[in-house]
């Protein structure tokens, strides 16, 4: 009947634009940076972490509020007679 599942679905769709600064980051510290010890690379690899996580929680939360502010606009213009 109703499709409650739009929220997770835009939530998670929306903040999807992290992998690609995930992705990224993996990238330039493979190909770029010079970092061979430990605890360097895990530093970099957890604040890393940490952005893509702010960030997906932030495109996520965006994208969330668009589409629940699209779906009560044209559920408010359907007339029910």
């Amino acid at each position: 009947m109703w499709d409650y599942h739009w929220w997770w679905r835009s939530f998670i769709v929306s903040g999807g634009s992290a992998l690609y600064i995930l992705g990224y980051s993996l990238f330039y510290f493979m190909n770029k940076l010079e970092i061979t010890e430990f605890i360097p690379t895990l530093l970099y690899i957890g604040y890393t972490g940490l952005m893509v996580f702010t960030f997906w929680l932030l495109t996520g939360m965006i994208g969330f509020f668009a589409a629940y502010a699209f779906v009560r606009k044209i559920y408010a213009a359907v007339k029910i007679d």
